[in-house]
């Protein structure tokens, strides 16, 4: 008796250690289709037995004595579904659909704003890179502008230099062309003075051709001769 006892112990924490061996997790699923009768009862006609749990029906009426509502689906057929099946507000699942709907549009638009931020970024190095080049093209412009000034102010001396220097040239031609006139002048009273030279010494033989001739130079040597 004890053997018999003791052996079926053995059997049973075997068959106990076998069966949590292999036990595994399941869930109740949360799916469950509705009929959609046409009156508020079970006797009456299904109108739709496909009606699974989270389709949205626009409640037309609620009977809470006897505990049906009268519905429309989306699709225009109008029944009676029992008050048990209905809620106020989503079903977890379908909760949990929309939230992950909304998880996937939201990491759709995180992966959108990413992508212009990167964008955003890249245009921004490429505008500082413009205002570097910017900066260096304007200090560029002013050193430019700078040499640009120092040549105007040196052509601008020069200018006045150059002014200066026709200026004088123009006293000195007009200081030479007063000598030049000068000069003719004076020409022209020598050649005056020498015409007159000339006159008065043509002037003076005629009047001693005249008048030489008209004294007796033999009756003075002869009064010489004859005195010696």
């Amino acid at each position: 008796m004890k053997q018999f006892i003791l052996v079926s112990f053995i059997v049973l924490t075997t068959l106990l250690h076998t069966d949590n061996t292999f036990a595994e997790t399941g869930y109740v699923s949360d799916i469950l289709y509705v009929p959609l009768r046409s009156g508020k009862g079970n006797q009456f006609r299904i109108l739709d037995s496909a009606m699974k749990s989270g389709t949205k029906l626009e409640i037309l009426a609620e009977d809470t004595e006897n505990g049906w509502f009268t519905v429309r689906t989306s699709d225009g057929k109008e029944g009676y579904v029992r008050a048990q099946y209905i809620i106020k507000e989503p079903t977890a699942q379908l909760k949990l659909t929309n939230a992950e709907q909304q998880i996937s549009s939201l990491k759709q638009r995180t992966q959108q704003l990413q992508s212009e931020l990167d964008q955003l970024q890249q245009n921004n190095k490429d505008l500082n890179s413009q205002l570097n080049s910017s900066i260096d093209a304007k200090s560029e412009t002013a050193r430019e502008l700078e040499e640009i000034k120092r040549v105007s102010s040196d052509a601008i001396e020069l200018n006045h230099r150059h002014q200066d220097l026709l200026n004088q040239h123009q006293m000195l031609q007009n200081q030479v062309d007063i000598l030049k006139a000068e000069n003719s002048r004076y020409k022209n009273d020598n050649r005056q003075t020498w015409f007159i030279y000339g006159a008065a010494a043509v002037f003076l033989g005629a009047f001693i051709a005249v008048i030489i001739p008209r004294f007796n130079f033999k009756k003075k040597n002869s009064e010489w001769i004859e005195y010696k």
